[in-house]
């Protein structure tokens, strides 16, 4: 006879078992004269194994509440009036990085400032950022 692929739930075998305790009835794994003995055996691996998971999950939840410092990291992304951007980093409100990002500058005509006294137009300088540069903040 091959394996039997037994899927009721944990809290049906515990309840049953919790039942079975409760009303004071013969009925166990161990002891089932009516019931084939493969079954017998397959029923109780699978209360060992309950058992077994419930101690380890009230293991883990006493060391979950322990290790609970999960902390809140935050990156905030300012862009400046000059073009400069500035990456700041936050872990539970104190500042752990900050990277200032300082553009390109790149010479151009400004039409609208008045001419230069040898008469020609002025310059003003505008960041310009290489679209690479951009995609990979």
């Amino acid at each position: 006879m091959g394996a039997w692929n037994i899927t009721a739930s944990p809290e049906l075998i515990s309840a049953m078992v919790k039942m079975s305790a409760d009303s004071g009835s013969n009925f166990s794994a161990n002891t089932t004269a009516g019931f084939n003995s493969d079954y017998a055996k397959i029923l109780q691996q699978q209360i060992s194994q309950l058992e077994n998971d419930s101690t380890t999950q009230n293991q883990d939840v006493g060391s979950v509440e322990e290790s609970n410092s999960i902390s809140a990291v935050e990156t905030i992304k300012r862009f400046k009036p000059d073009g400069t951007i500035m990456l700041t980093t936050y872990e539970d409100g104190k500042i752990t990085e900050q990277i200032k990002i300082k553009p390109h500058l790149v010479p151009v005509p400004d039409y609208d400032a008045p001419l230069t006294p040898e008469g020609k137009i002025d310059v003003k300088y505008v960041p310009h950022f290489n679209l690479m540069d951009l995609l990979m903040l």
